[in-house]
């Protein structure tokens, strides 16, 4: 992974409890996706709250899951780690034993450990008395930094998309490229700006914050979703409004080809010249059907939809 910042933000407490619970939320819109990445054998089947019995805990998340291959029902717990706590394991046992005290259902626990570390607590969890073992309880463990962000870019789960600014092979340019995506997206403009929003939190944890921000800013299109989104007030308190560039180009259009730009260089480099000037001469229902697109067609397909010969 490039671009990475070089010390953590000593703010970044602070910042992660404003996009806590976007992460959540937008998780659970990615319920199936985000299983395809830690847990490929299971199907969702429902929330289930994350409050476990006894003493007021708030697990991450807990959701009602089938195995697709035996049908046997039980509990996911998911926890989502910024930093290594070394007592994971520990937790991990404790909110299992709750769970199946309220559900009494299986429980099969994964801590997804988001910015990358040395190393991770492993598994099993257990107890001893001496020679004897009085609790063990095993659990798996996820490293989103080890899983290229491209298996992430499920076509129509846009939730999930936010997360490639933690994950392998991510830059500032493909973090760019895939919010342009998202802005052109067919879903509704809040949800384009608060994945917009939660993509630049989360890269902006692992990668250079302000060259991110100033990237993202370039871009009239992205600059507007990203200001509306509900984390924008954190980069604002962050100062890192430096970022905005000034002079803001107006017009759809030419919004709309600025992000498909981004989109072309972020997977494919340099992008030839004619395709720049057939960018600058479509109109706008021709720029977005192409930026739709861009996230998985190949490049000759983008040529012909541009009406540009191919090979």
């Amino acid at each position: 992974m490039t671009d990475k910042a070089a010390t953590p933000d000593p703010d970044e407490s602070s910042a992660t409890t404003r996009y806590d619970v976007l992460l959540k939320w937008a998780l659970n819109q990615a319920h199936d996706a985000f299983l395809t990445l830690i847990a490929p054998e299971l199907a969702w089947r429902g929330e289930r709250s994350p409050e476990a019995p006894a003493i007021a805990r708030l697990a991450d998340l807990v959701w009602e899951v089938v195995n697709k291959l035996n049908g046997e029902r039980g509990l996911l717990h998911i926890e989502l780690q910024l930093k290594v706590e070394n007592n994971i394991g520990e937790r991990l046992a404790e909110y299992a034993i709750r769970l199946w005290r309220r559900d009494h259902l299986p429980v099969r626990s994964i801590v997804v450990f988001l910015r990358e570390a040395a190393s991770t607590p492993t598994s099993p969890f257990v107890i001893r008395w001496g020679q004897q073992e009085s609790l063990r309880y095993t659990f798996e463990v996820r490293r989103v930094w080890e899983i290229p962000y491209q298996q992430a870019l499920i076509p129509e789960t846009y939730a999930l998309w936010s997360l490639v600014g933690l994950m392998a092979g991510t830059n500032v340019e493909s973090a760019v490229g895939v919010a342009g995506q998202l802005a052109v997206a067919p879903i509704s403009q809040q949800e384009r700006s608060e994945y917009i929003g939660l993509l630049a939190s989360l890269a902006g944890i692992v990668l250079s914050r302000e060259p991110l921000l100033a990237a993202l800013r370039r871009i009239p299109m992205l600059d507007e979703l990203l200001e509306s989104s509900s984390v924008a007030q954190a980069f604002r308190e962050k100062g890192l409004e430096k970022g905005r560039q000034e002079g803001r180009q107006e017009g759809l259009a030419e919004g709309i080809q600025q992000t498909l730009l981004a989109i072309l260089e972020g997977r494919f480099g340099v992008v030839p010249d004619d395709i720049r000037a057939a960018v600058a001469q479509a109109d706008v229902t021709t720029l977005t059907e192409v930026a739709r697109q861009s996230a998985t067609a190949p490049l000759e397909q983008l040529r012909a939809r541009l009406g540009l010969p191919t090979a």
